[in-house]
This record gives structure tokens, C-alpha cells and sequence, in this order.
């Protein structure tokens, strides 16, 4: 469990008081994103789940709108700043829906309080069922980094990383997605360079070449200004913007050269 300061341990229970109120301001609810701490009830970095400072998740969420799927969702920062940003917008706003899924049930107790608006799953991603929910405009996710445990596989990712199934499971909600994702997973080097970078040998490029997904920078965010917003950590990241409309495509045609088999197998 993570080991408080005085005024960090002061500023947790003032979060806690405030999540056992039956509403909640927006201040208050921008209170909490940014002082509880969940590492003093979960071992979060054994799961490799690290919640997303509420500065990244503003910039992070740029241009998401529509109906929008957060996976592995934690307490619901990520789908706070979606809604914040558009009641910036109207023409957003009332087309805004948000479905949160978070396999912790106490993360989706607390994003139920701070995340009203949003439909919350308190689920495994891995044993969601694509048909049910439906297609999205987009998907978020600031997923669990690294080579944690779970309890099934990608469509077409077969790796040890547990980010990257998040990844590829995003792909068959929508054909684009917004991740923060470990900088080891990028194919690119954009933050903290001088300029834009192509890493071929990366994991990020194997999962490209492998499934057809196009990854790059979500709208220019150099991320090493947020290494010091994070709790208890400071992980190298980026985020992504992905392009998943030919892996849909090429299923598409995989699904229409099977049924002309079948037509042809029948005559």
C-alpha cells in the first residue's frame, strides 16, 4: 500500500468525506480526481494500474465526443474531462454518452458518485460481449501497463502486454481510440524530443504491422509535463491516437469472401 505524507493522508480523507455525500459539485468531484489515493486501499502497482492525472486526462480527451467507451475506467477521470470539455460545446453536449466499464467494484462505486452521467459495467473487459454493447465513436483508456495478469486474450494481439489487449479489444468497438500508453508501447517518440520519431522495432509497430491498426500522437501532447502530476509513480508515456477502420475493413471482407464460399459450397 502506498505511504502517505501528513498533508497527502489529510487531503485523502477530505476526499473520502466528501464521496460520502449524496451529491457533488464539480469542484468537489475535481477535488477527489486529484487527492484520493487508491493506492491506500489497492496494491494498484502490482496491477500495473496507475490512475490518470486530472491535467492529462483534460488534454488526453481532446476532440473525443459522441458515444464514447471507457475501458478499465478506474474511478472515472478520464470520463469526467469527456463531459467537462463538452459543455464547452453544445453541439457535443447533447449528443455526449459515456459507458465506463471498471472490474473494481469499489472504483465503480466511487465513479457512479463522481461519473453520474456515465453508464457504468463493473466487469472483466475480457469477458465483455461486443454484440451487446454496440458501436462507439470513440474508445479511452488509460489501461494497466505492462505484463500483469489477465484472464483472456485480445482478437489478434497475442502478447505479454496487458496494454495492448486493451488496445486490440478496443477495435471492436470503434474505429478510433484515444490511449495513454507505457512509451514502450508507442511506435513513435514524441514527448521529450525535438521532433517527431518512427520507432520500427517497437511493440507498438509489431501490433501495427500485425493487425493493420494505424498509431500516432493524439493531438500533439508532449507528455513529460505531467511526470510530476501522477500518484506515487512517474511513467513514461504517450498517448495515442488509433485508427482501427482497416482492421473492420479487412473483417468486413474476410466475412463477405466466406459467405461467396458458402454460396458457392450450396450451388
Amino acid at each position: 500500500m502506498a505511504k502517505l505524507t501528513k498533508p497527502q493522508m489529510k487531503a485523502h480523507n477530505e476526499a473520502l468525506r466528501i464521496l460520502r455525500k449524496d451529491r457533488l459539485t464539480d469542484d468537489e468531484r475535481d477535488y477527489v480526481f486529484t487527492n484520493f489515493h487508491p493506492g491506500t486501499e489497492h496494491m494498484n502497482g502490482a496491477a500495473g494500474a496507475f490512475f490518470t492525472p486530472p491535467s492529462l486526462a483534460n488534454d488526453a480527451t481532446i476532440g473525443v465526443s459522441g458515444r464514447v467507451l471507457d475501458l478499465c475506467a478506474g474511478i472515472g477521470t478520464l470520463a469526467a474531462h469527456v463531459h467537462w470539455g463538452s459543455q464547452y460545446d453544445h453541439s457535443k453536449r447533447t449528443s455526449l454518452d459515456v459507458t465506463c466499464v471498471e472490474i473494481n467494484p469499489r472504483y465503480v462505486e466511487i465513479g457512479r458518485k463522481l461519473c453520474p452521467w456515465a453508464n457504468w459495467i463493473n466487469a472483466d473487459i475480457f469477458k465483455l460481449n461486443p454484440s451487446k454493447l454496440g458501436r462507439f465513436d470513440w474508445v479511452i483508456s488509460n489501461p494497466p501497463f505492462g505484463t500483469v495478469s489477465r484472464t483472456g486474450n485480445a482478437p489478434r494481439y497475442s502478447g505479454r502486454h496487458f496494454d495492448l489487449h486493451v488496445l486490440d479489444i478496443a477495435a471492436e468497438y470503434s474505429d478510433y481510440a484515444a490511449f495513454i500508453l507505457p512509451a514502450m508501447s508507442a511506435p513513435f517518440k514524441y514527448s521529450g524530443n525535438r521532433f517527431y520519431e518512427r520507432l520500427e522495432n517497437s511493440r507498438g509497430a509489431e501490433y501495427e504491422r500485425h493487425t493493420g491498426a494505424m498509431l500516432q500522437p493524439h493531438v500533439g501532447i508532449d507528455c513529460t509535463v505531467y511526470k510530476d502530476d501522477w500518484k506515487d509513480v512517474s511513467p513514461a508515456i504517450e498517448v495515442v491516437e488509433a485508427d482501427f477502420s482497416s482492421i473492420q475493413r479487412n473483417a468486413l471482407a474476410r466475412l463477405e469472401g466466406s459467405q461467396q464460399l458458402d454460396l458457392l459450397a450450396a450451388e
